[in-house]
């Protein structure tokens, strides 16, 4: 499955694609926008199949129903609705238009990658855990730009090279980076979630 889309500032495209043999993907993700923010999330269901996709969407509705809070807040929020879930691991991305920064903020294994006015490639460190009502740590990232900022979030069914990572720099278009990496990720024996984002 993918997913272009061209809104009020930041353009998103996404790439899905099921693990072979499940009927379900056990990833979920999250695009919105308001007037001052655009927000985004990639979260990855513990495990596969039905019961991970099932963690994956209450995060997601979760980040939706309250979008306006902090993200600390929507972590946490997301923690106390995984109780007697599977859990999930996510990352979520928030742009502050007029703030001219990006908020970063992810438990677990959800890769990510963001270029500030195309000035070298920051690898945010992952924070190990993940969410399902236990006491859990979390990270943040603030990174501020002037000109435009991209960024790429992935869950842990594919890989990126790091001479593909480099290429983001150069990008032409959101949907034309994620297609060149779909068509590597489309081999992958896992669930794949893909998103590529760009501003400016």
């Amino acid at each position: 499955m993918t997913d272009s889309t061209s809104n009020t500032q930041v353009n998103t495209a996404v790439f899905q694609k099921t693990k072979p043999g499940n009927r379900v993907c056990g990833d979920s993700y999250l695009i919105v926008e308001t007037e001052d923010f655009f927000l985004c999330s990639v979260t990855d269901g513990l495990g596969s199949g039905e019961g991970a996709r099932q963690s994956a969407e209450i995060a997601m509705n979760i980040i939706r129903a309250h979008k306006h809070e902090a993200i600390p807040m929507l972590l946490e929020r997301c923690n106390r609705a995984l109780v007697s879930e599977r859990g999930v691991v996510l990352a979520i991305i928030k742009v502050c238009y007029k703030e001219q920064e990006l908020i970063y903020g992810s438990i677990g294994n959800i890769t990510c990658y963001i270029s500030a006015d195309n000035e070298d490639i920051f690898r945010p460190i992952p924070t190990k855990g993940y969410l399902s009502g236990r006491k859990f740590q979390y990270r943040l990232e603030y990174v501020p730009f002037e000109k435009g900022i991209s960024f790429v979030l992935h869950s842990d069914g594919m890989t990126v090279s790091s001479e593909d990572q480099r290429s983001l720099l150069y990008m032409q278009s959101a949907e034309e980076y994620k297609n060149k990496l779909a068509e590597k990720a489309e081999n992958e024996n896992d669930d794949v979630t893909l998103m590529v984002g760009s501003l400016g």
